[in-house]
């Protein structure tokens, strides 16, 4: 794989991790990084969700503007924890009935 990178910077390579092509390379590739599984990569989405949250009026300046912090912010949601979500709300509702 060093054979895809420009030969000037070989020696500042130290890893180099394969991931799945499934529209999450980059978060898959910073899970594999970390030793995590690549299937984890809803956890550094949900951590960054946490991080901008926590400093909102610094994004929004460092980003420019409001409009493209919640661009970001929705960007970083996962469907399918949302639909996780939704399913455990239901299932506590039908079991109060």
């Amino acid at each position: 794989m060093l054979d895809q990178f420009h030969p000037c910077i070989h020696d500042f390579i130290e890893n180099i991790v394969g991931v799945k092509v499934d529209g999450n390379c980059g978060y898959n590739a910073i899970v594999g990084l970390l030793g995590m599984g690549e299937d984890s990569w809803y956890l550094i989405c949900n951590n960054l969700l946490k991080e901008i949250a926590q400093w909102t009026n610094e994004y929004i300046h460092l980003l420019g503007g409001i409009d493209r912090y919640e661009e970001l912010k929705w960007s970083l949601h996962i469907d399918g924890l949302s639909m996780v979500y939704k399913f455990f709300v239901m299932y506590s509702w039908i079991n109060i009935l």
